[in-house]
């Protein structure tokens, strides 16, 4: 797996933006698992997901839509 830091730190950049509220809090509740998804989802696709599939994934685990 290559070092890809750049790139999948402008993805999860893009997916703050598309999040309401504060952003400095929103880095606080989501980076982590936003790290957590990246790493897990290279490991299975061989690809850096998109902000979609950032906002996604964490949407369902939590059961709500974490953009609103």
């Amino acid at each position: 797996m290559k070092n890809n830091t750049m790139t999948e730190n402008r993805v999860q950049a893009e997916a703050f933006l598309r999040m309401h509220g504060n952003e400095l809090k929103l880095i606080e509740l989501y980076a982590a698992d936003f790290r957590r998804i990246i790493t897990d989802f290279e490991t299975a696709y061989g690809r850096i997901p998109t902000a979609d599939d950032l906002l996604w994934i964490e949407s369902e685990v939590l059961g709500r839509d974490i953009t609103d």
